[in-house]
């Protein structure tokens, strides 16, 4: 017997019936699944590859055998209608959306300003960064060797003078560290001249954020600091004896790391100071020490609000100590790092293991609008937290009501008058070039008159800040803001120039002329023949029609 493909012409016969029948595939890409459009599960697909969309397939994750028994959770209880996650699995496993973001990059600002440059100029959405924008003023890139012995680095009188500076701007949100302690310390400390001292790494750390925040022209001695405080504490991380001082050290290191450099440095010191604390075993029973140079519980808190901080904004995990400590803090005057937790608890809703809805960030946003914060570098941390709510709320939510934008509006402007103040004063708080720029960003993707409205004054607030600190890092953050602000009229010149063709006059000449041709040609029917019943509607796609109608498509719709 023969088979099929010995008949040329059965063959062709039954390709033909094929080609008339709508093909079906596993798997259709997630543009054309969206659009409902006819998907050949190439990558990228032909509707793809037509219309210059994104093509992407969506991950199917196998479902693994649960080690509970059926219906039940980990700790035997029924499913509580949520995803239930086997704490013992190796890798954290996240809900993934069709968009391919998960609630850890929904909470970051450098991926939400990648899905937005993205969404307007999709060609180049595979074209990977190498510098994350806004993420902090920069580094000045001057340099000069100098001794690595604190007391041949610096004098005594410039030690007073740097602390100063330190106690009187950090030290009012991180107050991790005693002054009269720290006072008496740096007196002892020029009375031994070259002895070596354990103190040193934070004596260095305190001198260096406070140079940085007085505004000194030359960057030498900073950066010398900074070297020092750096190999003290590679040489007391290796001898495996962690120390208060030592967690302190490199708290201090993640506070100037955050100012200065990428997000990845940052938030490995993060967790490394984090991880110091959590060897520590501290109790929970600890009070306001008096006596050392370090609060212990003053520097569990701070250390955890910017492991925790730095990782949402990056994107990663963050380290959970196994004891955690309670929350209370007592007061001290000109000291606000109880307003510090009040946001850090408010910005628990972004934890990505925690099940949150819309009405959960929406409430967040509502809370941060009741806080008035005592000092400029607050306001900076609350408008910051109202953003990456605003970001986790499209991530959940279909629709945003307008008195949450107008909220996030409100809480934006704020933290652009904190960065004018704190410019003038030429103290490089991480957020003032963050929170110009992700502000900007987020009025590109609400794009409403009433949100566009406040874009020229963010620009030129970032814009100020680039000019007050020239660094490569800033004009790069320039740079990029004016590329996606042309790239969003590029998109509505498009869109508008599809409008304008609606209306246009109708060339009937024209139109006769072109159905003659076809006809001719034979690639038309006549039109005698035309019946509602001959059209096909297999191909129609209503975003076809309502594209002209929509001036800016949502971003991580």
């Amino acid at each position: 017997m023969n088979s099929p493909e010995d008949h040329p012409t059965h063959a062709a016969s039954a390709n033909g019936d094929i080609n008339n029948r709508r093909q079906r595939i596993k798997h259709a890409c997630e543009p054309c699944k969206k659009r409902k459009r006819r998907c050949n599960g190439e990558q990228p697909c032909s509707t793809c590859i037509k219309y210059e969309y994104k093509c992407y397939f969506e991950a199917v994750q196998r479902k693994r055998r649960s080690r509970q028994p059926d219906g039940l959770q980990s700790d035997g209880s029924p499913p509580a209608g949520s995803i239930s996650l086997d704490p013992n699995t190796e890798a954290e496993r996240e809900v993934i959306t069709t968009s391919g973001t998960t609630p850890r990059e929904a909470n970051s600002g450098a991926a939400f300003a990648q899905l937005l440059r993205n969404r307007l100029e999709p060609r180049q959405a595979d074209t990977p960064n190498a510098r994350t924008p806004s993420w902090n003023i920069g580094m000045s890139e001057e340099q000069q060797e100098l001794p690595s012995e604190l007391t041949r680095i610096i004098s005594k009188e410039q030690m007073e003078r740097l602390s100063d500076s330190y106690f009187t701007t950090i030290h009012q949100l991180y107050g991790f560290l005693n002054r009269e302690v720290f006072d008496a310390k740096v007196e002892e400390r020029w009375n031994m001249i070259y002895v070596p001292d354990p103190y040193d790494s934070i004596l260095c750390g305190v001198a260096a954020l406070g140079s940085q925040y007085l505004g000194e022209p030359s960057k030498a001695l900073e950066i010398a600091l900074v070297d020092c405080a750096k190999r003290i504490l590679e040489i007391t991380s290796a001898s495996n004896t962690p120390s208060y001082e030592n967690a302190a050290s490199w708290t201090l290191r993640t506070i100037y790391l955050r100012s200065t450099t990428q997000p990845y440095a940052a938030w490995i010191t993060s967790c490394t100071a984090m991880l110091t604390i959590d060897g520590l075993g501290m109790s929970g029973d600890l009070d306001d020490e008096s006596e050392s140079i370090v609060n212990r519980r003053r520097l569990f808190w701070s250390a955890t609000v910017l492991n925790t901080w730095v990782s949402n904004e990056y994107g990663r995990s963050k380290v959970e100590v196994s004891k955690p400590l309670p929350a209370h803090l007592s007061s001290r005057p000109g000291d606000y790092t109880q307003d510090l937790l009040y946001l850090y608890r408010i910005s628990q809703r972004l934890d990505p293991k925690k099940p949150s809805t819309a009405s959960d960030f929406e409430s967040g946003i509502a809370e941060l609008v009741t806080f008035q914060p005592p000092v400029d570098a607050l306001f900076l941390s609350q408008s910051n937290l109202a953003l990456a709510l605003y970001r986790r709320l499209r991530f959940v939510a279909s629709t945003i009501s307008d008195e949450t934008i107008r909220r996030v509006i409100t809480l934006g402007n704020a933290g652009l008058d904190a960065v004018i103040r704190l410019i003038a004063k030429r103290q490089p708080w991480w957020h003032v070039a963050n929170v110009p720029f992700q502000f900007i960003c987020t009025l590109l993707v609400i794009d409403t008159e009433e949100a566009l409205e406040h874009l020229r004054r963010a620009v030129d607030t970032l814009q100020a800040v680039a000019e007050c600190f020239p660094t490569r890092s800033l004009t790069d953050t320039v740079h990029s803001v004016r590329k996606l602000i042309q790239l969003a009229c590029k998109q509505k010149r498009g869109q508008l120039s599809l409008l304008e063709q609606s209306l246009a006059p109708r060339q009937k000449v024209a139109t006769a002329q072109r159905m003659q041709s076809g006809l001719e040609s034979g690639e038309g029917e006549p039109v005698t023949n035309w019946s509602p019943e001959s059209m096909d509607f297999t191909d129609f796609d209503v975003s076809d029609v309502l594209i002209a109608s929509r001036l800016f498509l949502p971003l991580l719709s």
